[in-house]
């Protein structure tokens, strides 16, 4: 740590504290009563600023040396009609946040807030070759060749630079209520998104890895989305009825991202020329790559709701709700090689979308009390995706080195579905100290365009609370479901032209089942228990497991189940110092089978298998320990204070198991990923001191501890050989292990 720096920030805490007097909880100004509160302070030691930065102020700002965690202003009139609440937190920061709340009491209240998420993925840590500029990436040179030839390129010509996102949302909600039976609402929400954040373009996949021609850039992100909405609401005599609209618009600066090819040679800039020749080892092909953002779109819903009594103590609630949602952003160019000479009127294509959705949402709810220990909940609902939105088939497309040979018809297919969930919930209270519950839920989806074009669901089980004495609690409760797929299809007409097979052809294996879609037997179970043995102990376990199996599944998702046992407690010795802890432990196991496609692999060769199976578990625990304690005032320490430390510790892993496949050592052999984990350990301690009875002293420490195993991620550069030896990527790992130490010292002042 800089002791220059830890000693000009404690100096500057002095100066603040000379200049601070005494005063009162509460200040009158005539008629008028105002209080508050204001945190400073410093952090000695800033963040450094190198590859392990961006992990650890993922979501948060650090950097900053001088801080104002937390500032509040109150105000009011002594008749107690108005108030006035203004609340500011890490002030000028990249993630400060800003609220005010003022009105008449009964009458009107306005809340308006104003807060940043900063999101960091690489902190000087990525380079690129690439200068952008409107979304456009240009190259001032190219590199001979690939290979070697491309990795001193990169080496010459990369330039290192941040990649960073910055979300800054405002919002406002009015409410203003004339009568105490009718109420009027408005909100404006505001949201921009903007900076950077990675993106990769690819010129050709080929048969293995190292043919592809991949260029990793970032895409720049500048959003704007301004969601609004009103509404009004009468309620009189037990009765409520309300109508609401709320509407949304996006807009983004970036509709298109345009990159120069590196490995087409045969100039830079202006003087590139297109070819239609294009493969793994050559230098040609188009000059640069073309892809489209999200395009600008938007939506509108009206709503009507409603709320009443009932005899025999029931209550119902309603709602329905529809709406439109539109999109009809211009198409890019099918090309960007102009040597092919295509238009998407060529094709068969229009120059838009025309998008066009029209959700509707219907809900009905009935919570009844119709004797003493009988509750019964009944709810339906149903939603409908009608999207309206007209298909668009792309018809004889030319692509590189296929000129003569236009790729079949393809088709972008608007995929609708409707879901209707009906749910029964009694619950009968056996005794004063035991209730029993049973839940039952049926569902059904109904789809256009998927495997399966019906599907219904039942689930059903009971639960139990107990609760013997008011020292001890028990809860159980256990779940069973069926979803059923009658004629799952995968090779229907239409799907075979939605995933570009032959027409008449299959697209895909016919025992191949997608998990979300195929029949799947659940079951789900959960335990809890709460024991306090004296009166200042309590203790607590927890347990929880899911099962989910997939019968008739011959290739895919077999099988998949987590459990999640949990222990912890509380002991206060004192009645101002207080104990805890706790102990989680996580694991999801997974098994699949699934087929191997390369080229000579075919089912019944001696000595040759096609069929992969694959196993793997995500684990993790999770400790906390903690105290907190008030100090009171003794013969050492004049006035009372506070001390809080915690400790957590997390550690997660994956592991995957294969087997499978060919002949031992070939190159379509089943092979076991690299097992993959992360473990992350934090440490903090604060202790505030009383220095007057409005005038407190904060002094914290925090510790935070980041390790990883990712092959992945481990293996980011700007030129991988054994990945690929033709392609560019930023190097931007952001998982970088690290150990992090801040200590900062603010004052609190309360008026």
């Amino acid at each position: 740590m800089n002791l220059k720096r830890l000693l000009a920030g404690c100096g500057t805490m002095a100066l603040v504290l000379s200049m601070v007097s005494p005063a009162l909880a509460q200040v009158d100004v005539g008629k008028y009563t105002v209080q508050g509160s204001v945190e400073a302070g410093a952090i000695p030691q800033p963040v450094p600023y190198d590859d392990s930065a961006a992990k650890y102020q993922e979501y948060r700002d650090l950097a900053q040396q001088f801080i104002v965690p937390k500032l509040q202003l109150i105000l009011g009139d002594k008749a107690e009609n108005y108030y006035v609440q203004f609340d500011a937190v890490n002030v000028a920061q990249k993630n400060q946040m800003y609220s005010l709340r003022f009105g008449e009491y009964g009458l009107l209240d306005v809340q308006a807030k104003f807060f940043e998420i900063p999101h960091a993925f690489s902190d000087g840590v990525a380079s690129t070759p690439y200068d952008e500029n409107g979304g456009s990436f240009t190259l001032s040179s190219k590199p001979t060749g690939t290979g070697t030839a491309l990795q001193s390129w990169l080496a010459a010509n990369d330039k290192p630079f941040d990649m960073s996102l910055l979300e800054g949302v405002a919002d406002i909600n009015v409410r203003y209520t004339p009568t105490p039976s009718l109420s009027f609402s408005a909100n404006l929400d505001y949201q921009n998104p903007t900076g950077q954040q990675p993106f990769g373009g690819s010129f050709m996949f080929g048969a293995n890895p190292g043919s592809y021609k991949v260029n990793e850039l970032w895409a720049p992100i500048q959003y704007y989305i301004y969601n609004f909405g009103t509404g009004m609401e009468y309620a009189k005599n037990g009765w409520l009825v309300g109508f609401q609209y709320q509407g949304s618009f996006f807009v983004d600066d970036y509709s298109t991202l345009t990159w120069d090819n590196p490995l087409n040679t045969s100039g830079v800039g202006g003087n590139c020329v297109d070819s239609t020749v294009f493969s793994s080892t050559s230098l040609t092909g188009p000059c640069e790559g073309r892809a489209a953002m999200y395009p600008n779109n938007q939506a509108h819903n009206f709503i009507v709701n409603g709320a009443g009594q009932l005899p025999f103590n029931t209550h119902v609630m309603g709602s329905l709700e529809y709406g439109f949602w539109l999109q009809n952003s211009p198409f890019i160019p099918l090309t960007s090689n102009s040597t092919l000479k295509q238009s998407l009127s060529s094709v068969g294509a229009p120059n838009s979308l025309g998008g066009d959705v029209q959700p509707f949402f219907a809900n009905f709810t009935i919570d009844s009390n119709p004797i003493e220990p009988l509750d019964i909940k009944a709810v339906y609902t149903y939603f409908d995706y009608d999207n309206l939105t007209p298909g668009v088939t792309f018809k004889g497309v030319k692509s590189l080195n296929d000129i003569s040979d236009p790729q079949m018809p393809f088709s972008a297919y608007p995929f609708s579905f409707s879901e209707q969930d009906v749910s029964l919930e009694p619950t009968y209270h056996v005794t004063d100290t035991i209730a029993a519950h049973f839940t039952m839920k049926w569902q059904t989806n109904h789809n256009e365009g998927l495997e399966v074009l019906q599907q219904d669901q039942l689930s059903y089980g009971p639960a139990l609370d107990w609760n013997p004495y008011p020292w001890l609690t028990f809860r159980a409760d256990y779940q069973h479901a069926h979803r059923d797929s009658p004629g799952y299809n995968n090779n229907r007409a239409d799907l075979v032209e939605i995933l570009g097979g032959i027409p008449g052809g299959i697209a895909e294996v016919q025992d191949l089942r997608r998990f979300d879609e195929a029949t799947v037997d659940v079951n789900q179970t959960s335990l809890y228990a709460s024991v306090q043995p004296i009166e200042n102990v309590s203790l607590f376990s927890s347990f929880s497991y899911d099962d989910y199996n997939y019968p008739s599944t011959d290739f895919g998702l077999q099988h998949t189940s987590s459990y999640t046992p949990s222990v912890g407690g509380s002991y206060d010795p004192l009645p101002t110092l207080h104990f805890f802890g706790d102990y989680a432990w996580q694991a999801y196991d997974w098994n699949l089978r699934s087929l191997y496609g390369g080229t000579g692999v075919k089912p019944g060769v001696p000595g040759k298998s096609w069929v992969w199976t694959a196993d793997g578990r995500n684990q993790g625990n999770n400790f906390d320990l903690g105290m907190d304690v008030a100090i009171p005032q003794n013969h050492i320490l004049k006035r009372p204070s506070h001390l809080k430390i915690q400790y957590t510790y997390t550690v997660g892993s994956n592991l995957t198991h294969q087997s499978g496949a060919t002949a031992a050592g070939s190159a379509s052999e089943a092979i076991d990923y690299p097992n993959a984990g992360t473990q992350m350990e934090e440490l903090m301690v604060q202790y505030e001191y009383d220095l007057r009875d409005n005038l407190a002293i904060n002094i914290g420490y925090y510790f935070n501890n980041f390790g990883e195993h990712n092959y992945m991620v481990d293996q980011m550069a700007n030129y991988m050989p054994g990945a690929s030896k033709n392609s560019t990527f930023l190097g931007n790992s952001d998982m970088s292990p690290y150990n992090a130490n801040v200590g900062f010292i603010t004052l609190k002042y309360k008026f």
